[in-house]
């Protein structure tokens, strides 16, 4: 019900005051083009005015708003503004200034409502509200702020003692806040699979003299999340670049999920960093982990996009790609197929066991290490400094599961997925975005979900 009735008080609102206004200012016209005998100067009666004018507002109050939402989603580069809230606002203002009604109540109402009542409105009053909802479920709302990927926020469970951070319905991660009793160097993660991406230090060079020049090694991190698989790699040396498209993101991992400031972040679009830096600079490591949202940002899974990458490896470098989805829905295939098709050795992993066939689904966080050069590779031993203290990585730094490819490559044709062909990974997506939705009402509450 919350996205309908802030639906109802606020675009609904425009909506209606964009129609009145519309109307009255062509109901003036129209009195001004009608003769005495009551009909209008192009011939048309009075009698048939009222319904050419009311289908007349209507299309034109949808066209207006929607336009009018896509040009400022497209043009305004301050993200504030661009959120949902402010967009209604600003399209408000721009109504009423154009516009201007002799009531000025059907503009202002609105605007009080949504600043006053409308927990989706970021102000200190609405975030006192809302965290009276939440706190009844355990939770408590730290930060949030509308973004370019979307609504960002921070979550405290003070009930269990952990901490997220939230992009739409989807987590972008999290960590234990209470002590775990042990004593870690970095706070522990509560999601294995950011643990598992670490295990590109654990991969064997091929020779010792691949060896000896990891004496400084590098590492190219493409998506943040809350910082959990860079901050591993600071921790152990590793000169560390981060490509984050999202500054609230970044701000907040900073903030609140003690981020380390030395590191060289890049708030940038991936794709546009790629295709400038894939001839100056080659990594030992290159993290790939982007997804969101029941869905991955389809760009950043072609395979030009993955070449780019590739160039980006030194020849004895490791990706680590993850993906989180079905993994037996097309989807998963076509991204498995096209990272195949670019990679010449692969291994894949899965965050746990297989599921049965009974169970309907196979949601899971699928990991594909990938070498630029032919051979197979190993995973060394983890030692006690691989672990930095860290009970979590203990048991789900080295990876476990490993999956056959053709579990996933041989099924759904073998198509791969390209700059021209990129729509067909987007229609797969679907139906695995709404088996995502499903698994993330079962991680936290539904109030939780609901109200932002």
């Amino acid at each position: 019900m919350g996205p309908l009735l802030a639906s109802l008080t606020t675009a609904f609102a425009i909506v209606l005051v964009s129609a009145i206004s519309a109307a009255k200012g062509l109901a003036l016209e129209n009195e001004k083009m009608l003769g005495a005998d009551g009909m209008h100067r192009d011939g048309v009666s009075r009698a048939s005015l009222p319904s050419m004018v009311n289908a007349g507002i209507s299309l034109m109050a949808y066209m207006t708003n929607h336009f009018a939402s896509h040009l400022l989603r497209q043009w305004l580069r301050v993200y504030v503004l661009r959120s949902r809230v402010a967009l209604y606002h600003l399209l408000t203002f721009f109504y009423a200034l154009f516009f201007a009604s002799s009531n000025p109540a059907f503009v202002v109402i609105p605007i009080l409502q949504s600043v006053l009542f409308t927990t989706y409105f970021p102000s200190s009053y609405t975030n006192a509200m809302l965290n009276t909802t939440l706190q009844k479920h355990g939770f408590s709302l730290i930060a949030r702020q509308d973004s370019n990927t979307g609504y960002i926020s921070v979550l405290d469970n003070e009930r269990d003692g952990f901490r997220v951070m939230r992009c739409d319905h989807s987590l972008l991660g999290g960590e234990w806040t209470s002590p775990r009793g042990h004593a870690s160097r970095l706070r522990e993660p509560i999601y294995a699979i950011f643990v598992m991406l670490e295990a590109v230090r654990l991969v064997e060079p091929t020779s010792e003299i691949s060896r000896a020049q990891r004496v400084q090694e590098s590492a190219l991190v493409v998506g943040l999340g809350i910082g959990t698989t860079p901050s591993a790699l600071v921790a152990h040396g590793v000169d560390t670049t981060i490509v984050e498209i999202d500054p609230v993101v970044h701000a907040f991992a900073s903030q609140y999920f003690n981020l380390p400031a030395n590191h060289t972040s890049i708030i940038d679009d991936a794709v546009a960093f790629v295709e400038r830096s894939r001839r100056e600079k080659q990594y030992d490591y290159i993290i790939h982990d982007v997804f969101t949202g029941g869905a991955e940002p389809i760009d950043l899974f072609t395979v030009e996009f993955l070449h780019g990458l590739k160039d980006m490896l030194k020849p004895e470098g490791i990706i680590a790609i993850n993906y989180a989805g079905d993994l037996r829905l097309r989807s998963a295939s076509m991204v498995v197929r096209t990272v195949l098709s670019v990679f010449e050795t692969c291994r894949l992993f899965r965050e746990e066991g297989q599921r049965g066939e009974a169970a309907g689904t196979d949601f899971t966080n699928l990991v594909l290490f990938c070498r630029k050069v032919a051979g197979s590779f190993r995973f060394r031993q983890a030692t006690r400094e691989d672990f930095l203290g860290s009970q979590a990585r203990q048991h789900h730094l080295p990876p476990r599961y490993e999956v056959d490819p053709e579990y996933l490559t041989k099924r759904y044709g073998n198509d791969i997925i390209t700059k021209r062909n990129s729509r067909e990974l987007e229609k797969a997506q679907y139906q695995g975005a709404l088996g995502h939705w499903k698994v993330m009402r079962s991680v936290l509450p539904d109030a939780v979900w609901e109200n932002w």
